[in-house]
Formats: C-alpha cells, sequence, structure tokens
C-alpha cells in the first residue's frame, strides 16, 4: 500500500513537473553569421559555440530528466498503455530536439579540425548524438508506432505450465530445469512471443535505411558501427575463436556424458539444453560439467541465504566494494528510488537496468534479483554502471554518455570479475572455511569461461546478422534461416526444434525488439 501511494503522488508531481518543462523547454533552431564567425579569434570562436551549446545543455538535459523519469514508470506499469504514450511524447520531444542541436552543431563543421580539442569533441559528440534523429513528421510518428508496438509484444505474458511468463523471468525458471522435455517446451514457448514482431521490423528497418541515404549515410549500418570498429571486433573474435572452440568441445563432450541420446560429438549442441535462452551463458551447467565435480565449488546462493541476505543487501556489498576502490558512494536517493525485486502481482520490466536520470547524482538500477551467484555478478556490473554515471555528473550533457558503448560495458564487467575472485569471496565472509587448491583453481577458471567465453560470439552473431539486414545482404524472407546459420557458424548451436521463416527468433533478445545495438 506504502509503494502504491508513493508511486500515485510521483506520478501526479511528474505530470506537472513534465507539462511546466514542456512549456518552456525549447531547442530553437540557430541561424550562424559564418563571415562574423570568421573574423572571430580562435579563443572568441570557442566562446562563442560554448555559450550556444550551454544553453542547448540546460534544455536537453531537463528533457532528457523527463523522458527518464516517464521511461521508468513505464518499464513498471507494462500494462499501462498511458504510460508508454507519455513516454513516447516526451521521447519524441526530446530527439527533435537533438536533432535541432546536431542541425547547428554542423554549422561550426569548418572549425572542427581546428587544435581546439575541447571544441572539437563538442562539436563532433553533439553531431553523433543527434544524428539518428528522424526529419520527417510523419515519418517520425510512424517509427514511434513501431518501436511502440514491438516493445509491447516483447512483453507480453505467455502460459507455460500453468504459470504465466515473460521472456524477462524466463532465463530464471529455465536454470533450475532439468528434464530435456522441459527445457524444449519452454524453450520453445518462449521463443514463440517473437513471431508477431516480423513484419514491423522489417517496415522499420526499411524506413530507417531510407533516413540513413537521406543523411547521406549507405543504410543504417553507418548510423549503429562504422568499418574500423567492425574490423576491430572481427580481430578479436579470431584471437578468442581458438579458446572458444577448445571451451565448446569440452561441454560438448561433457554435456553428451548426460543427454547421450540428445548430443553427438561432431554435431551442433541443442540451444535449449545450455539452460540459457540464447546458449550465451553455460553457468546453469557448471556443477554438471566441471572436471572435478566432487569439489564444493563456489555457489554463493546458499551462503547469501545463510548470512539473511535480501536483494537489496547484494547492492549494499557492491556499493562498499566501490567505496574501497576510493570511488563514490551512491546517494541515498539511490536506496529509495531503485526497484531491487519484482513487484508482486505487477508486470513490470525485469531486464538489469541501471538508469542515469540526468539530474545531478539522481541514478537508479531496476533489476528482479535472486540471491544467486549469477545475480551477484550482474548486481555489481550494474553498479559499474552506476558508478560511471556518478564519475561523469558534473559534465555537460554531450560528455556523461559513454565514450563508445563498449567502455561502461568493459568498467562493469572488470568489476564484476574482480569481486567473483575467490579472494575477494573469502573477504567478504561469502566463502568462509574454502581451501583453495589446484584443482579448485581449475575448476573456478572453467566455471568463469562458461560465464564469460560464450557471450562474444553470441553477440557477434546477433549483429552480423543485424548489419546484414541493413545492408539488404539478408532479406526479410531469409531472416530466421540465415540467423540460425550465424548461431552455428559461430556458437556451435543449432536450434531446440526445426525452425522456418513463420518464426522470428532474432527479437527473442531485448536489444533486437528494442532496437539496441548489442556488440557493445
Amino acid at each position: 500500500m506504502k509503494f502504491f501511494i508513493i508511486s500515485i503522488l510521483f506520478i501526479v508531481i511528474l505530470n506537472i513537473y513534465c507539462q511546466q518543462v514542456e512549456d518552456i523547454v525549447q531547442c530553437n533552431d540557430i541561424d550562424i553569421n559564418h563571415e562574423k564567425l570568421e573574423q572571430m579569434t580562435i579563443k572568441e570562436q570557442e566562446q562563442f559555440i560554448k555559450s550556444i551549446l550551454d544553453e542547448y545543455d540546460t534544455n536537453i538535459t531537463s528533457l532528457a530528466y523527463i523522458t527518464s523519469l516517464a521511461e521508468f514508470q513505464t518499464h513498471l506499469y507494462l500494462n499501462d498503455s498511458s504510460k508508454r504514450r507519455t513516454t513516447d511524447k516526451y521521447y519524441e520531444i526530446y530527439r527533435s530536439c537533438l536533432k535541432t542541436i546536431a542541425i547547428v552543431a554542423r554549422r561550426f563543421q569548418s572549425l572542427i579540425n581546428n587544435n581546439q580539442t575541447s571544441i572539437r569533441w563538442l562539436l563532433l559528440r553533439t553531431q553523433a548524438i543527434g544524428d539518428a534523429g528522424e526529419n520527417n513528421t510523419v515519418i517520425k510518428l510512424e517509427m514511434q508506432k513501431l518501436r511502440s508496438r514491438m516493445k509491447e509484444i516483447y512483453h507480453r505474458k505467455f502460459i507455460w505450465n500453468n504459470t504465466q511468463l515473460g521472456i524477462d523471468e524466463v532465463q530464471e525458471v529455465l536454470g533450475k530445469l532439468e528434464s530435456p522435455d522441459d527445457l524444449l517446451s519452454l524453450w520453445n514457448a518462449a521463443y514463440e512471443v517473437a513471431i508477431p514482431m516480423r513484419d514491423y521490423y522489417s517496415t522499420l528497418i526499411a524506413i530507417q535505411n531510407q533516413q540513413a541515404k537521406q543523411n547521406r549515410l549507405t543504410d543504417k549500418t553507418d548510423l549503429t558501427t562504422n568499418i574500423e570498429e567492425r574490423r576491430i571486433v572481427e580481430q578479436l573474435w579470431q584471437e578468442l575463436k581458438p579458446l572458444h572452440r577448445l571451451l565448446h568441445a569440452y561441454v560438448r563432450q561433457q554435456m553428451s556424458k548426460l543427454y547421450p541420446e540428445l548430443i553427438q560429438l561432431d554435431q551442433p549442441i541443442p540451444i535449449h539444453l545450455t539452460k540459457d535462452l540464447f546458449g550465451s551463458m553455460m553457468t546453469y551447467l557448471v556443477k554438471d560439467i566441471l572436471p572435478f565435480p566432487y569439489l564444493k565449488g563456489i555457489d554463493l546462493g546458499p551462503a547469501m541465504k545463510q548470512e539473511n541476505f535480501t536483494e537489496e543487501k547484494i547492492f549494499h556489498y557492491a556499493d562498499r566494494f566501490f567505496v574501497s576502490l576510493n570511488l563514490t558512494q551512491v546517494p541515498n536517493s539511490f536506496w529509495n528510488l531503485s526497484i531491487f525485486k519484482k513487484i508482486p502481482n505487477r508486470h513490470m520490466a525485469c531486464h538489469p537496468t541501471a538508469f542515469d536520470m540526468y539530474k545531478y547524482d539522481d541514478v537508479r538500477i531496476r533489476m528482479c534479483t535472486s540471491l544467486t551467484s549469477r545475480d551477484f555478478y550482474i548486481v555489481h556490473h550494474e553498479m559499474g554502471h552506476i558508478q560511471h554515471y556518478l564519475q561523469y555528473k558534473s559534465l555537460p550533457f554531450w560528455f556523461r554518455r559513454s565514450p563508445h558503448g563498449a567502455f561502461s560495458e568493459a568498467i562493469g564487467d572488470a568489476i564484476a570479475l574482480a569481486t567473483m575472485s575467490p579472494t575477494h569471496l573469502k573477504r567478504i565472509g561469502l566463502l568462509e572455511n574454502y581451501t583453495l587448491t589446484r584443482e579448485d583453481n581449475i575448476n573456478y577458471l572453467i566455471s568463469q569461461g562458461l560465464s564469460r567465453l560464450f557471450l562474444p560470439p553470441y553477440a557477434y552473431a546477433l549483429d552480423i546478422w543485424r548489419w546484414s539486414v541493413y545492408n539488404g545482404s539478408i532479406q526479410p524472407f531469409q531472416y530466421n534461416k540465415r540467423y540460425w546459420d550465424l548461431i552455428c557458424q559461430y556458437q556451435g548451436l543449432k536450434p531446440a526444434k526445426p525452425r522456418n521463416e513463420r518464426y522470428f527468433d532474432p527479437a527473442t533478445k531485448l536489444h533486437v525488439a528494442f532496437d539496441l545495438p548489442y556488440i557493445k
């Protein structure tokens, strides 16, 4: 009841505040007198540009704040279509503002190559952030409608084994199943959800490619990545591939002992038997395939329950870890405004997400946390994002984002890996009476490989599929076949049951359904 009352008050205040901001905040176009600009000294030019962008910074930060507030509420009330419409409305204003700023920033293009490091980067960032904006109002509304429809489909519940589930909730159930028949049944039910998205997605891509060409780009690929980035990713994959192949062979051999009738040593692994919806993490197989299974191993679930952990307590442990590195403690508002566990009887988004609300130190997390080793890792990863937001909170809007999506992800993963080491876990009391032997270390390294080495080939395969869709080398009538061809080629996995083009399996992943980049 307390949470309900707070939510109602929050929504009322939000609507009043947002209406006030909407009435005040405007990102007006500015005509630049280039003749006058060229007569200025470099210092005067820099001050002039900075004054313009500072004014825009105030406006775009206010818009980012109200848009983030609306989005956060939408995630908590997925059945409330009015909240989604409100969020879409503010995103529309927000994107329009970004586009205006990018247009104005391009008028200073001739100054970018001057030796003015700060202003050069400021202009590059404002242009890059605004490049995704759409010019035509009709097209904007159509794209907004398509995105909203796909999100709505993704969040639909389905019935499995007399239980109502959303895609976000499938993984926890899947990881606990033992029967191959149950694994197959749940996997298939989850992948059915994405079928209606197929036509919406192909229409969205066609419109986005049209927009890209209007911005003098080849296709949408140029909006989401670049040739150099793709080259680096391919190089990294070639370096990682030999180790992945060895670990894959080991996993397949061990799994063939568990499922001798279902796994052949010269064939891809059926994806549902990995107990991971996408085969991107093998952590749920650890106890069955470790080389020294008789050893206790690291399972934080029982230890956390013994220590009377709550979901929120894991976040306190993560916060203390960052403070021990002489980094910033999260503000009190973080504990009051974040969601650490699923709200009972509420259809809400559960995908772990860190939010920068763009209002100084207002940072939040929304996560349906479980007391497991996997979620202990994820919490520290997400708190890495929060730490990033706090470190950049005093900078202009343009520099509060990560310089590259992979940068922020790498921070989260580096921290999370460190906190999962046996030495650290012993230090904080979650691995008491645990002696590290050579066999323990081997088990630990294998378990880390199962957790980390299967994600890069999945991420790469998924985005190769998307890049190929963008450039037209994969057509709508090939969507599903070519997706599974890539999954087989890079991950060494095959679908749980035969697929055809009725299905739209890539969109079972949130990042495809929500049109978000993933390779980062």
